[in-house]
């Protein structure tokens, strides 16, 4: 484990950390990790790969997919690579727990059924992985994408990492280019009962070691990220209708926090949600979304003091919904790594049709040319048609055929009729399981998913909205912004109809 170097003191009300000054901080993170050496079973092929994996994430990085529960499954975010070739992809948070158990419990299964086979070797290459892969499978050609792990165990989470590697070398299955350990959610499931996601602040100690669980997990072969808040309540009592904090008190806290997980030169890459969580059980996810005010100054402050010459990189998350508005804060904060959005790419994908060719700078055009993906919807719908009818080929569509129709359910939102798809996709949702109340179990002779998904929008959607083109579409979003009363609003009304959406489907 990492020598820890920070001797903490209890100062009246306040914690204030005694550590080395930030020069010698960064002077001791400039050091090179091979003069450093903390893992000894790493090797110069696993050094090489991790570094390809770096440069690949931080190519990406100008643009994330923020990780989202029951939206970016597999499916969003092959929608999302379809729409955006560079854009990097987070995953939903996947308990470490649950995916070290469901391996425990498919190597017993397998030692069960061959009790002759005791090696560690031939139970690790034959154990069936197919639960695993509910939580862990990717798409044929996601491109950089980022795992986020959750949980407050160092043991399942080298296990946990330790079955990642397993199940990308048996190919086929995964090939992630980074994981990212959730200190940023504030769900009562996860930071209250759970004692892990934005709980984890209060412990920079822990997550240190979690990380390092991580890199001696995956034996140093991946990047570990950690996606965070600007800090939680705990010291600082925050409510709805008190709001002041203690600035100075709230960023030595975060900085604490920084320095500590970044202390043994494993995480050198952070996003930040530029607001704190609150912890309390009667603030829900959706106050932690809107209430807590953001403070973006908290991460350009961050990016001033631990991002000169590169040492530690910090994306900046939370409030940010459009191109316009990640272009503005790209040219203001100079120094940020990139942005990363969530409910807007869930609740109007299409709006971010453009990114690759606004935000993902190249010097040459043609080149540009060749990373955009520049199809109109019916051909990205035409496209995905194919990865859902591979999917029902190898999964249940009884099981998975939701999650297929959920993903294209926002590709035209905000268009004339778009509500009518909804509504039609749905019900292609419900088939297979109405086919089976009525004992056809079978779903051969039905129509394929991807020939029901596209007529439902020949018949719902004008072949004006069908056709138009990323650089058509764009352009109308701007001019609807400029002529909206409040252009540049922070919230516009397709997001706000998602998250009503969303609200409605979590009450029920």
């Amino acid at each position: 484990m990492v020598v820890r170097q920070w001797l903490v003191v209890s100062l009246l009300v306040g914690m204030i950390a005694v550590r080395p000054s930030r020069s010698a901080f960064l002077s001791k993170l400039s050091t090179p990790r091979r003069s450093r050496p903390l893992f000894s079973h790493h090797n110069n092929d696993h050094d090489q790969e991790r570094q390809g994996k770096q440069a690949e994430l931080d190519a990406a990085s100008t643009l994330s997919l923020a990780p989202m529960m029951e939206y970016t499954d597999r499916h969003f975010r092959h929608l999302v690579r379809l729409i955006s070739n560079r854009t990097l992809l987070y995953t939903e948070m996947v308990g470490a727990s649950a995916i070290y158990h469901e391996q425990m419990d498919a190597k017993q299964a397998y030692q069960d059924a061959h009790p002759t086979s005791t090696a560690d070797e031939d139970v690790n290459a034959h154990y069936k992985d197919r639960y695993l892969q509910r939580f862990l499978r990717q798409s044929n050609r996601e491109g950089p994408c980022v795992l986020q792990l959750g949980g407050s165990d160092p043991t399942a989470m080298y296990h946990a990492t330790e079955t990642v590697m397993e199940l990308t070398q048996r190919g086929g299955i995964c090939d992630y280019t980074a994981i990212n350990l959730n200190c940023g959610c504030p769900s009562p499931k996860v930071a209250g009962k759970g004692c892990f996601g934005a709980a984890l602040m209060d412990d920079p100690k822990l997550v240190a070691d979690l990380v390092t669980a991580i890199h001696e997990g995956c034996q140093g072969r991946l990047p570990v990220t950690v996606k965070c808040r600007i800090g939680t309540d705990s010291q600082q009592p925050f409510s709805k209708q008190l709001q002041r904090q203690d600035d100075e008190q709230e960023y030595r806290t975060l900085a604490h926090f920084i320095e500590t997980v970044a202390d043994s030169g494993i995480v050198t890459s952070f996003d930040v949600h530029a607001r704190i969580a609150v912890l309390q059980k009667s603030f829900s996810p959706a106050d932690n979304r809107k209430i807590p005010p953001l403070k973006y100054s908290v991460v350009q402050r961050l990016v001033n003091d631990y991002s000169p010459h590169n040492k530690l990189k910090f994306t900046l998350n939370g409030g940010i919904e459009t191109i316009p508005q990640a272009q503005s804060l790209l040219q203001q904060m100079p120094g940020l790594q990139g942005i990363m959005i969530g409910r807007a790419w869930a609740a109007d994908p299409w709006r971010f049709s453009m990114a690759d060719t606004l935000l993902y700078h190249n010097n040459n055009d043609q080149d540009q040319q060749s990373t955009s993906n520049n199809m109109n919807r019916l051909q990205i719908l035409e496209a995905f048609g194919r990865h859902a009818d591979q999917e029902e080929q190898e999964w249940d569509p009884i099981k998975i055929r939701r999650f297929l129709v959920k993903a294209v359910m926002p590709l035209f939102a905000g268009e004339p009729n778009s509500k009518q798809y909804r509504i039609r996709l749905d019900e292609l949702a419900r088939i297979p399981k109405q086919l089976h109340a009525q004992g056809i179990h079978s779903m051969a002779g039905q129509p394929p998913l991807s020939e029901l998904m596209v007529n439902t929008a020949l018949d719902c959607l004008s072949e004006e909205t069908l056709l138009r083109t990323p650089q058509e579409s764009y352009q109308r979003f701007l001019e609807q912004e400029a002529s909206s009363q409040l252009p540049g609003r922070p919230h516009d009304p397709t997001v706000a109809a998602w998250q009503a959406d969303r609200k409605s489907a979590e009450a029920v």
